[in-house]
């Protein structure tokens, strides 16, 4: 065998792989955005960013603990109505979110059920008449 055999056997086998790796992504396609609402939740940033600057400004900041296999939520006030949204950044078909009330300061939650690994924590609530979220990152 030659050079030029070896020359394009060798470009061959590259656009080969090319068009293979091009046809991959192009059968493969999932977006790994992190929000999959990205576009709504841009429009409501103004709210957002209201309700995470009232945590700030009326010292409302929970704070969040785990022990063993329960996770301890701490809030300033004694009556807080909300939701948890719990997002997997790694796999988004576990993300949760479940509904909570408190009529004192400490929600408990167990987490035995939940994948181990990173978690972005969101805690968006109502408390004496004002709205507020929190997030944090965590780790089981």
């Amino acid at each position: 065998m030659n050079w030029g055999t070896k020359i394009f056997l060798s470009l061959a086998v590259f656009m080969f792989c090319i068009v293979a790796a091009g046809f991959y992504m192009v059968t493969h396609d999932s977006d790994s955005l992190e929000e999959d609402d990205y576009y709504e939740q841009g429009l409501n940033y103004d709210q957002a960013y209201e309700k995470k600057q009232n945590v700030l400004t009326m010292k409302e900041m929970p704070t969040v603990e785990i022990r063993k296999d329960t996770l301890y939520i701490h809030f300033v006030s004694k009556i807080n109505k909300g939701k948890l949204l719990f997002r997997k950044p790694s796999d988004n078909k576990l993300d949760r979110e479940l509904p909570f009330q408190t009529m004192d300061k400490l929600l408990m939650l167990p987490i035995s059920t939940f994948d181990k690994g990173m978690w972005n924590l969101y805690i968006d609530w109502r408390s004496a008449g004002k709205d507020f979220l929190f997030e944090e990152h965590i780790l089981f």
